[in-house]
């Protein structure tokens, strides 16, 4: 297989991180330290109705099931023999070096003013080495796009995004700032285990992509022209949504989340979530009873009408349900279609 950065040398890189190591490693620790594999992360992909549980291979499993409140499956355990956000054979080593220039710089020069500094009382900051900060965050995206299919960006963003990260050691400013990013930084105060409340993953959804990325959250254009505003659980807000957008400028201006403000977000996104997946079980769940009775899957207004005899005035009525409520509003809900 030919090296997916250069398109000459053999892919013979094992275990390359497409989304640094060096960023999400505290997030996937259960006790927030550095050490690699041990720990456990989410899916953020649309493709599932809530955030997907895994963890690492080193992962305490007495820690993990106090954390978790239930015992681990087989399943579970076989899965996390695979290192996250990681790949083999589709970089090669030389190709390996360049992200390591590019993310070294990032981390030492940058990411120090973000997790070493007192951020409380800023909601933006702004810095002139726009070409260090685009190259690192071009480079999560790219690679993830590059290795995982839920993160979809087109074939000339993608080709144009490899041959700048390519050619990374003499591209100039002008020729990498034309594709429109937003970058937050959730300010995550606390001991080392606080950065275990962030998230890692992506979504599917396009314009922007949005790539969850510990304490940044990323979101990325792919034309000026794509741009548009969405809330996201107050992830933007429409007083500063533009201006924050990074576009042809000469200073690259960050978001900042103060850290009362990042728990607000995470909660109320997270929240959302659960919502989202609870719906989808329960029209799950009453489709195969429907099914079980009458021996075809009902209609989908029907499913609709159950739904909405559940979540009433609002999807969040949802989460009040115990499984005897839900049992009960079914049963009548069945009797009344039937009578």
């Amino acid at each position: 297989m030919t090296c997916a950065l250069c398109k000459e040398r053999e892919a013979d890189k094992k275990n390359t991180h497409f989304l640094t190591d060096g960023i999400i490693r505290s997030c996937l620790n259960l006790d927030g330290s550095k050490e690699r594999e041990k720990g456990f992360y989410f899916d953020l992909s649309n493709d599932n109705a809530f955030v997907e549980f895994n963890f690492q291979r080193g992962t305490s499993i007495d820690k993990l099931e106090a954390s978790l409140g239930r015992q681990v499956s087989d399943d579970e355990i076989e899965k996390a023999k695979a290192i996250p956000f990681s790949v083999d054979n589709v970089f090669c080593s030389v190709c390996e070096s360049y992200f390591t220039e590019i993310e070294n710089k990032f981390l030492a020069e940058t990411l120090p003013k973000f997790r070493n500094t007192n951020l409380s009382e800023k909601d933006k900051i702004g810095f002139d080495d726009v070409k260090s900060i685009r190259l690192f965050f071009y480079l999560q995206v790219w690679r993830t796009s590059v290795c995982d299919d839920t993160l979809k960006i087109s074939g000339d963003a993608s080709e144009n995004l490899r041959k700048i990260i390519l050619n990374f050691k003499t591209i100039k400013d002008s020729e990498l700032n034309h594709f429109p990013i937003s970058v937050t930084y959730l300010e995550t105060i606390g001991d080392e285990q606080e950065y275990t409340t962030n998230y890692v993953g992506y979504s599917s959804d396009t314009n922007p992509n949005l790539i969850f990325f510990n304490d940044f959250v990323i979101q990325f254009y792919e034309r000026e022209d794509t741009i548009r505003y969405f809330d996201f659980y107050g992830l933007n807000s429409n007083e500063t949504f533009k201006e924050l957008i990074n576009y042809k400028e000469q200073k690259f201006l960050f978001n900042i989340f103060a850290n009362h403000k990042r728990k607000q977000f995470l909660n109320d996104f997270i929240t959302a979530e659960r919502v989202k997946q609870t719906i989808n079980s329960y029209a799950d769940t009453f489709a195969k009873l429907w099914l079980k009775l009458f021996g075809v899957y009902p209609p989908s207004q029907t499913t609709q009408e159950y739904l909405k005899t559940l979540v009433g005035e609002s999807d969040f009525h949802i989460l009040k349900y115990t499984k005897e409520n839900i049992i009960e509003v079914t049963l009548k809900f069945l009797q009344d279609k039937i009578k």
